[in-house]
């Protein structure tokens, strides 16, 4: 089922989605007193990498020179992305590295030396 209708706006079983989705959120929200915010609301939404991906190769398909700066613009959009998956990467294995092992040890050797009081 395609909701799409073809100019790019959405159709009567998008605004039933939407108005389903706007209800039932609103509902859960009003079930939290006003001053609670221990809830996150969340989307899924394409992985931009895929986004930019597909933007070169329609870029290429029509002609567009390496050279040219909307080709140089995505590129460079792309390389930002890839870097950032790197950083988060980087920061998901510090946040599942057990780190008690060294804490100890790091204990046992400052009150080894009686630095630790």
């Amino acid at each position: 089922d395609n909701n799409n209708n073809g100019d790019g706006g959405t159709t009567s079983s998008d605004m039933d989605w939407i108005r389903v989705a706007r209800n039932a959120i609103q509902t859960r929200l009003a079930s939290y007193s006003s001053t609670e915010i221990k809830f996150n609301l969340m989307a899924v939404v394409q992985d931009k990498r895929t986004y930019l991906t597909e933007r070169l190769n329609a870029l290429a398909a029509i002609g567009v020179e390496e050279s040219d700066p909307n080709m140089l613009a995505v590129r460079s959009e792309l390389h930002g992305e890839e870097e950032k998956r790197a950083g988060w990467a980087s920061e998901n294995e510090r946040r599942r590295h057990n780190y008690l092992p060294f804490c100890v040890e790091y204990l046992r050797a400052l009150a080894g030396s009686g630095r630790f009081e």
